[in-house]
């Protein structure tokens, strides 16, 4: 299996070694694009690829790296991890040429191969003491919808049958800054909203301080809930965008609900994994206004928790062979999809550019990536 801290050296050595590769270091975006970093030792100007692959592709955020990235000569590869019409006028516009595939599929992988062992004997949670589970520490710009879902679980009076992070200091800006920002992205009905109901008190599931490993840990208080409720990073934007989040209920044998763009819980499935409908109204996928969407999550956390003991045994007993089939297909069939994903994308690619690719193990890749 491939870690993640060796995902650009691996693919370098394996498949692009006659091609300039840059890629941005940990994923953080910086005015000045200083993160890029190369692999190779001399500039081709003729054959360059560009990992930006951990990040949404927000093309004024993007600009500084593809500035430093994009020169006369062609062809340009960027190697990317989501869907959207943003980024294909983008690709275009600019005349490169796109490698898709599925970064947080591999990072998650990784990063939580350990819960396999940790959970492959526990069944779904039938004594459980809270009816969900959600983490919401990033409350700025683009993820400033988690404070109008926190007010709406306020509203409904569902924070006490969850656990619910909400309201800590962080380096980014605090829910109170974030509502009085004119360019919010929050609507003025949200903002009403949150005004009104929001806790000024902090919830705190979470440790205070948490480090660069968050996104590889899940901590073990999420034992004590049932529905894992996933607020993405992607939110605001018309994208297919999904990031290690959106496994963590997977592996630890949980249902979830995905506050997220809408058709990220279908993509999710594109990739083998069952969802719940027919259990909940999954219809929240579909729609389109941000503050609606998060009105249908709640409504169903909400019908969920209001059900008698009786019911909820009866939801659970439907929801766990779903739960099941969810935590094997991700340590089973799921690198092999993304893993071939990977590689007929980049045979497509190498077909569209002209580039002779015999001398590429395919099948060698396949076995490695997926061992």
């Amino acid at each position: 299996m491939l870690q993640v801290d060796h995902v650009y050296e691996f693919f370098y050595s394996a498949i692009f070694s006659e091609f300039e590769m840059c890629f941005c270091s940990g994923g953080v975006v910086t005015p000045d694009a200083s993160n890029t970093l190369v692999f190779t030792r001399i500039a081709m100007e003729e054959k360059k690829i560009f990992f930006y692959d951990q990040e949404p592709f927000i093309p004024k955020l993007a600009q500084p790296y593809m500035s430093r990235f994009i020169t006369d000569q062609a062809p340009h590869i960027l190697a990317i991890s989501e869907h959207s019409t943003t980024l294909t006028d983008y690709i275009k516009t600019n005349n490169f040429n796109k490698l898709y595939y599925f970064f947080h599929g591999f990072a998650a992988l990784d990063w939580y191969r350990g819960f396999y062992a940790l959970n492959y004997n526990k069944t779904i949670i039938k004594d459980y003491t809270y009816d969900y589970i959600t983490f919401n520490r990033l409350v700025s710009n683009d993820r400033s919808y988690r404070c109008y879902f926190v007010s709406k679980l306020a509203e409904e009076l569902l924070l006490e049958h969850g656990q619910v992070s909400f309201g800590l200091a962080t380096e980014q800006a605090s829910w109170q800054e974030e509502i009085a920002d004119v360019n919010t992205k929050l609507s003025t009905r949200a903002v009403d909203h949150i005004k009104l109901h929001l806790p000024s008190t902090p919830l705190i599931i979470d440790n205070e301080r948490v480090l660069g490993s968050a996104s590889a840990d899940i901590p073990r208080c999420t034992n004590d809930s049932l529905w894992h409720i996933v607020t993405e990073t992607v939110f605001y934007y018309d994208k297919l965008h999904l990031t290690e989040k959106a496994f963590k209920p997977i592996v630890m044998k949980q249902p979830f609900m995905l506050l997220a763009a809408p058709g990220n819980l279908a993509y999710l499935k594109s990739y083998g994994f069952k969802t719940f409908e027919g259990i909940i109204d999954e219809s929240y996928d579909t729609i389109e206004d941000n503050d609606q969407r998060i009105d249908a999550v709640v409504a169903q956390i909400a019908w969920y928790c209001a059900l008698t003991a009786e019911e909820k045994q009866a939801v659970i007993e439907a929801i766990a062979p779903i739960v099941e089939y969810n935590f094997y297909h991700f340590y089973g069939g799921f690198k092999h999809i993304i893993t071939k994903e990977l590689l007929d994308n980049c045979q497509t690619l190498f077909k569209e550019i002209g580039y002779d690719d015999n001398a590429i193990a395919y099948d060698d890749i396949h076995r490695v990536l997926t061992s």
